[in-house]
């Protein structure tokens, strides 16, 4: 049993809420003082000034996360056209003057031409590393950075709101309001499905590019990654009492929440003994499975190839 304000042994994953300003290995620094357990890990990141879901994986769950990066992810962002910026977000200032915006109809033209499989280019402000060295470090210095096309799949983009904001340069800020000496800008309201390495900013950019009048992100929140939804997340001062107060594992989703898209099976006690000491089974039925004991125990994955199934990762050990 879990000592109180520690995770159980098992760990599991937990559905964080992000805050605007939190960088995601903050949070993973703050969860895992709250639940003293070092194995904290976030299963794809978010940016700073985005909000929204951020999935964590806890303990041996971290064994795990590789299923959460590749699932698909639902975003709703707000982009601003007639505004450019060098991170392609409000994280920087524009390098121009606004140019005036397109119409809403002029926007849902271009969308069928990003959605489904494309090639994007990520941006320069990104995490990425270029020769060792972070982009946005060698960008914010000035320096070029050479980011490589990649492919990412867009499942839908849908245009949801379209209204006019005012806008104006004053010393090479970006400012918004309304009056005399304002341009027009367009702030349209997108909802994103797209596949894991996909970045919206990035998206926001080749919009406006190829409408031809430039386009920023405004704003991003992460509603849905897999199973993980914005409705269902917590936030962390709901995690810090939780584990103050000996409940963590209500909160927490079993480790296996994340590989239930797998077809599953279950063990024989024979087959449970071989399968936990690491041996192959012959089994006829191919690709990844999940697999269980009588009890409905996760013991772990195996891979079924030319009539045998070999572990891929043990989860229980036998006792």
């Amino acid at each position: 049993m879990a000592r109180e304000g520690q995770a159980p042994p098992n760990g599991g994953f937990i559905n964080i809420y992000k805050p605007i300003g939190a960088g995601s290995t903050q949070v993973v620094g703050r969860v895992r003082r709250a639940v003293r357990v070092r194995r904290v890990g976030h299963c794809g990141t978010l940016d700073p000034l985005a909000w929204g879901v951020l999935p964590l994986a806890i303990g041996r769950a971290t064994r795990l996360s590789s299923f959460v990066l590749d699932m698909p992810k639902t975003y709703e962002a707000a982009v601003l056209f007639g505004v450019e910026t060098p991170s392609s977000d409000l994280e920087t200032h524009p390098t121009s003057e606004p140019r005036p915006p397109p119409g809403p109809g002029a926007v849902e033209q271009v969308l069928p031409s990003f959605t489904g499989a494309i090639e994007q280019r990520p941006p320069e402000y990104s995490a990425l590393r270029v020769r060792g060295v972070r982009a946005y470090r060698s960008a914010r210095a000035g320096r070029q950075v050479d980011l490589k096309p990649r492919r990412v799949h867009v499942r839908a983009l849908r245009l949801v709101s379209a209204g006019r904001i005012g806008v104006r340069m004053i010393d090479g800020r970006l400012q918004f309001g309304s009056g005399e000496g304002w341009s027009d800008a367009l702030l349209a309201g997108l909802r994103i499905e797209c596949s894991s390495g996909t970045y919206i900013r990035a998206l926001a950019r080749d919009l406006g590019a190829a409408i031809g009048c430039g386009a920023t992100l405004f704003g991003l929140a992460r509603t849905r990654v897999g199973p993980f939804t914005l409705s269902a997340s917590t936030e962390m001062w709901q995690l810090e009492i939780a584990a103050r107060e000996g409940f963590l594992d209500t909160l927490l989703h079993a480790p296996d929440t994340v590989v239930e898209h797998l077809p599953s099976a279950i063990l024989s006690d024979t087959d449970r003994v071989e399968f936990s000491h690491g041996r192959s089974l012959n089994r006829a039925a191919s690709g990844l499975h999940r697999l269980y004991d009588g009890n409905g125990s996760f013991l772990g994955l195996a891979q079924g190839q030319a009539g045998c199934w070999t572990p891929r990762m043990v989860w229980k050990t036998p006792q």
